[in-house]
């Protein structure tokens, strides 16, 4: 064969005249060697042609050796059916998350208290028995899943196995479980352990913040984000309590399990993604094109509770998020939002009809009211939220554009992370167990209410006053003359 191309790449011989060949002539390959004759040898300095070079690879691709998101979660999101070709497909994939090197046994850590509850599994507080490093040992349930390992923590594995950043949580190691009183074949995922998430600091009121704190936190979190954006990914699950702070004053974006990598080219994504309160219209309003933007109103709402210390809008479902959001910011127009009747297909449903009032933007005054400490409510940080806050995607801020707002140069200048006052003077607190606390709490008073209730009400009537005694309780008045 390799005889037989070097000597179709062979011009053709000049013609007697010595004159040379038109360019048309010189692009007819040679007539066909007749059936059964051999081919001739290679004539002498023709060479092969090399193969062309791999390309060089993009900017802000993964490390080598890691292993790219972008197949494992491009391909997780487009499958919609369980066939035998998916199955097969979720096999392979978490395979080759063990395939690297022979996994430890849980047993190496020494499991203590419960610290959250995950979607697919409770996370806990562990400490390594060789060093005494204290981490955070998030079990994945496997018994549940048809094909051993639920796709969402291949997708958090193999995106965090390519990602550093020192906003970003770190995934230690993987190990499994043996012990007694663990089901057979559970999946830990260790991660770096931090004592608080955002969450349970500000729904603690002994946690005194300052605008250092704020700050610091929004700084941290936009270039966590930013970092994530530019390697194309979509973390699509951001809210205050996916974000854990360790006690140097470190901010880790975590929970990964909804994340995945993105292209513009992508046509058409789930808008099933982000906890309500976080969402932003274009998901609500059925989007199903869209982009990294989507984090950005996470953020902004993110960014605007720490003000509050509380979440901005608590919808309960996704009509009244809808409303919460039109009170807050107004209706929007198409002067605003050009495309939105192109994008958002549940848009006619909610577009003021001629003669309903348009509601304004009031957002600025909202901001202020709801915040402990208006003063901190700076002209810079309200116009930091508005931007993140735009229902256009086109205009809403990207993470890039938010590092250099005028919010992050006015005065109280940002602090690095390890020179913010972390003694609150609670050890540990996060989401779960402030809840859980708080459960026990409520639980406590509803059995002292029904004690107090029942014993009323099993309480003997007072026996009459004796003949002659002073009256019991309040005395009656004189009878009138």
């Amino acid at each position: 064969m390799a005889t037989a191309t070097a000597q179709m790449v062979q011009p053709p011989p000049p013609p007697p005249g010595g004159q040379p060949q038109s360019q048309q002539q010189r692009r007819r390959p040679p007539p066909p060697p007749p059936p059964g004759a051999k081919p001739p040898p290679p004539q002498a300095g023709v060479k092969k042609r090399p193969p062309p070079p791999p390309p060089a690879p993009p900017a802000g691709a993964p490390r080598p050796g890691a292993v790219a998101p972008v197949a494992a979660s491009a391909s997780a999101l487009v499958a919609g059916g369980k066939s035998d070709h998916e199955q097969k497909r979720r096999r392979r994939a978490s395979v080759s998350i063990m395939a690297p090197k022979k996994l430890r046994d849980v047993t190496v850590f020494q499991k203590k208290h419960q610290v959250g509850q995950g979607t697919y599994g409770s996370v806990f507080m562990g400490a390594d028995r060789d060093t005494g490093e204290v981490v955070a040992l998030k079990r994945i349930n496997t018994e549940q899943e048809e094909n051993g390992f639920p796709i969402t923590a291949i997708r958090e594995v193999k995106i965090l196995k390519a990602l550093n950043h020192p906003n970003i949580v770190n995934l230690k190691e993987i190990v499994t479980s043996k012990e007694a009183g663990e089901i057979p074949k559970n999946v830990f995922m260790v991660f770096e352990y931090s004592e608080y998430d955002l969450t349970g600091i500000l729904e603690t009121p002994d946690i005194r913040l300052s605008q250092d704190h704020i700050k610091s936190w929004s700084q941290q979190l936009l270039s966590g984000v930013h970092y994530m954006h530019t390697n194309r990914i979509i973390h699509r699950d951001l809210k205050a309590s996916n974000l854990l702070i360790n006690r140097k004053g470190e901010l880790k974006i975590a929970d990964w399990g909804l994340a995945r990598s993105w292209n513009p080219e992508m046509k058409r994504l789930t808008n099933k993604v982000i906890t309500l309160w976080y969402r932003p219209p274009e998901l609500l309003l059925g989007c199903q094109v869209y982009s990294p933007k989507i984090d950005m109103w996470s953020v902004g709402c993110i960014v605007a509770e720490m003000f509050r210390r509380s979440a901005f809008l608590k919808g309960s479902s996704d009509p009244t998020q809808l409303d919460l959001i039109f009170r807050m910011l107004g209706h929007p127009t198409t002067k605003a939002w050009p495309h939105i009747h192109k994008v958002c297909p549940l848009w006619k449903k909610y577009e003021p009809q001629r003669g309903d009032t348009v509601l304004p933007n009031k957002l600025r005054e909202n901001l202020k009211k709801g915040a402990p400490h208006p003063s901190w409510m700076t002209d810079h940080a309200m116009d930091l939220i508005g931007k993140l806050l735009e229902y256009n995607p086109d205009e809403r801020w990207s993470a890039q554009h938010a590092l250099t707002a005028e919010y992050f140069f006015e005065n109280p200048l940002v602090k690095p992370a390890e020179k913010l006052s972390m003694k609150f003077g609670v050890d540990s607190v996060h989401e779960w167990e402030a809840r859980k606390k708080h459960e026990v709490i409520m639980a406590q008073r509803r059995e002292q209410m029904q004690g107090m209730s029942a014993g009323g009400a099993r309480s003997k009537p007072r026996p009459p006053p004796p003949a002659g005694g002073p009256p019991r309780g309040r005395p009656h008045p004189p009878p009138p003359k």
